[in-house]
């Protein structure tokens, strides 16, 4: 088979601009509609360089206003104390540890080191809290304005101005959260790590209820091998009403009486009228790899499992949940919020068969199907390329009996790489019922797909296409799905050379069908990162308009949000991280230099 050329490949995924922006876009083709509605944000990690995973970087925020017929844009970077301290260390000069002895024999212990995966961490001061992956808006229950708040898989959510983009406050106290820390040795109790910047287990897709005003968040720790039963699984929900502490519920097993098991991870959740429903996504944290990267790849379970919450047992205390198992893994699913007073619960998931995004491109690794060939260093840390369809997948469920009533799926032998959906609304928010998904799909491209992975699949139970048979190249686009009909309504495929990244669905004023409205999503050209916009009812039209500026150059965008209105943020709810995240705490016993940072460069941007 012969090369591919990296000029058929999106080649300029891995750069961005880091600087602040605020600026208004250039029209590079069509007309921009006077009718858009609101603001749309998207969250993006910044690639480090060599084979560093590229969700493994500092987030960087960027928001567009649709306003008086234009499209400002505006950009900073999503700065936590973990990454303030991070970039202060990196800036120290060499010559300071001359004069300092301590700094000199054991500064390295406080540096940020990438490990071997999805973590950067310091050994003495923790895991940095990127907040790189999603984000959920919700109301103000003072005002009735709208809040923000940024997310990561392993780390507190951190709420955000709308308007000034920087960073305000953790979400819930640090004693509110279960740190993933050693407990119930016999004989030596629990072992609390002497970490500032603790890791927090959770998932990055919050859930909301529109109706409630209530956040949902899930906290979670897993057992580590290495731990050796010394940490023990458990469970929990929080709930915030974003003024005061979380009311926190642990999740028991109906069949096992133990607290909820998570192997993999918690990536989502979402909810119901009556339900919480968590799934133990596909998207598998290897702590083993953190510490050995040369570990091999364990492959993710083909099944869901997934636990079913009645949200009335969730006031404290404990809750039971049921537990099924559901074929074809997922990492990103969806609910309809009416749910039959739980006798006819139906979760939408997006198949992951065939896609292991927890992966990411080594240097060692080889092209399929050559057995020398490397993958092309540019993508090195990219997610890899698809092995196999993908599509969605429709379940209805009694949640009360825990009874499948019924499964629906449908692959797509077109669309390959279907990636980040979007739909009407509030994203997090659970709609009465789905009716149209808007998704991007990369397609397939081998130069890119590993033969280590391609290997580690090729004989996944629910395989369409034979390894031997994979093709060499299908095109990437976006299309939009119907839950309802289960199939695709609408499509167009970008030309060879590009790459659309994650839309966001973006009403029209005064629509009366969601069709009426518009899809905007980054797209990644051979001239450069641009905003492009489709109607949302066709699709196959192309874009209705192109939009660029020089300045503008983002990576591989993660998740989007979008709400009708922005304003500065007045909200009473603020945690003091002054205490919660004491440096005189005898626990860090932290040195005078790092205690510098937390005083000249961290507590300054959180104060009021």
């Amino acid at each position: 088979m012969a090369a591919m050329r990296s000029t058929d490949l999106p080649n300029d995924t891995r750069h961005q601009n880091t600087a602040s922006l605020d600026l208004e876009l250039n029209v590079r083709e069509g007309e921009i509609p006077e009718d858009c509605e609101g603001h749309a944000f998207w969250l993006v990690p910044t690639p480090q360089q060599g084979a560093v995973p590229w969700f493994n970087g500092y987030a960087q925020l960027y928001r567009l206003d649709f306003q008086n017929g234009g499209i400002h844009l505006k950009s900073e970077q999503f700065r936590t104390p973990s990454v303030i301290c991070d970039l202060k260390i990196n800036e120290q000069p060499w010559w300071s540890n001359l004069t300092n002895w301590h700094k000199l024999l054991f500064g390295r212990l406080y540096k940020f080191r990438n490990l071997g995966g999805l973590a950067r961490l310091s050994p003495r001061l923790g895991v940095q809290n990127q907040c790189n992956t999603a984000l959920q808006a919700f109301k103000d229950p003072e005002n009735n304005s709208w809040r923000m708040f940024a997310t990561v898989d392993s780390g507190r959510p951190f709420e955000f101005d709308l308007t000034t983009l920087k960073p305000v406050t953790p979400v819930g106290d640090r004693d509110q959260w279960e740190p993933l820390e050693i407990n119930g040795i016999p004989e030596l109790g629990d072992i609390k790590i002497p970490w500032i910047f603790p890791m927090h287990m959770s998932g990055a897709h919050t859930a909301y209820d529109e109706n409630t005003g209530e956040v949902f968040i899930i906290n979670c720790l897993f057992e580590i091998p290495l731990s050796l039963g010394a940490i023990k699984p458990d469970t929990y929900i929080h709930i915030w009403d974003g003024q005061g502490s979380f009311k926190t519920t642990q999740i028991i097993d109906e069949g096992t009486n133990k607290p909820v098991e998570i192997k993999q991870s918690t990536h989502q959740i979402a909810i119901t009228k009556n339900y919480v429903v968590i799934i133990d996504t596909a998207f598998r944290i290897e702590f083993l790899r953190m510490l050995f990267p040369d570990v091999q790849a364990q492959a993710q379970s083909a099944y869901n499992q997934i636990w079913l919450v009645p949200r009335a047992d969730l006031n404290g205390g404990q809750a039971i949940a049921k537990h099924i198992q559901i074929p074809r893994e997922c990492v990103h699913f969806y609910t309809d919020y009416e749910d039959g007073d739980g006798e006819n619960l139906t979760l939408h998931t997006v198949l992951a068969s065939g896609h292991d995004v927890s992966e990411w491109l080594q240097q060692w690794d080889k092209r399929w199907p050559t057995w020398l060939e490397p993958v092309t260093s540019d993508f090195f840390g990219s997610p890899p390329g698809v092995y196999d369809e993908q599509g969605f997948g429709k379940y209805e469920i009694n949640a009360n009996t825990g009874e499948l009533k019924s499964e629906k799926h449908c692959l797509f032998d077109k669309f390959w790489g279907v990636a980040l959906p979007t739909y009407q609304g509030i994203q997090g928010a659970s709609l009465s019922q789905l009716q149209n998904i808007w998704v991007n799909y990369g397609g397939y491209i081998s130069e890119i797909t590993p033969r280590r992975l391609v290997e580690l699949y090729a004989n996944h139970p629910f395989r369409k296409v034979p390894v031997d048979d994979l093709p060499q190249w299908k095109e990437s686009g976006i299309l939009r799905w119907s839950p309802v009909d289960m199939e695709v309504k609408d499509s167009w495929a970008i030309e060879r050379g590009s790459v659309v990244n994650t839309p966001i669905y973006v009403p029209k004023q005064g629509q009366t069908d969601e069709l009426e409205g518009y899809i905007v999503a980054m797209v990644t050209t051979p001239s450069g990162s641009e905003f492009w916009i489709w109607q949302a009812g066709n699709l196959a039209h192309g874009p209705i308009t192109k939009l660029h500026h020089e300045e503008v150059k983002f990576a591989f965008a993660l998740h989007t949000a979008w709400v009708p209105s922005i304003a500065p943020r007045d909200a009473s709810y603020k945690v003091d991280l002054r205490q919660d995240m004491d440096i005189n705490n005898p626990h860090y016993f932290l040195p005078d230099w790092i205690k510098e940072i937390f005083e000249n460069d961290i507590y300054p941007e959180f104060d009021d």
